[in-house]
């Protein structure tokens, strides 16, 4: 059998490393073209996480000045710096 792949592995009842998460979100927004708001975040990542996780991953993001964020409807578009 494969190794899991960190969505597998939070599935199966084991927790990522430390950090695993973050870089999932800041490797899909390094490979869009532009800001994207937390549901297109949550769409392009694999597994089930909820918008609250994606949100709350973002908001860290961005208070270590990894992301920069701009208002777009009621959410907030966030880019890789």
């Amino acid at each position: 059998m494969g190794a899991a792949t960190p969505a597998t592995a939070v599935r199966r009842g084991r927790r990522r490393a430390s950090g695993a998460l973050e870089c999932e979100v800041l490797a899909v927004l390094r490979r869009a073209d532009g800001p994207l708001t937390p549901r297109e975040v949550q769409e392009r990542l694999p597994g089930a996480l909820t918008y609250c996780t994606v949100v709350t991953i973002l908001r860290r993001l961005h208070g270590k000045r990894v992301l920069t964020r701009t208002p777009r409807g009621r959410a907030y578009a966030y880019a890789a710096v």
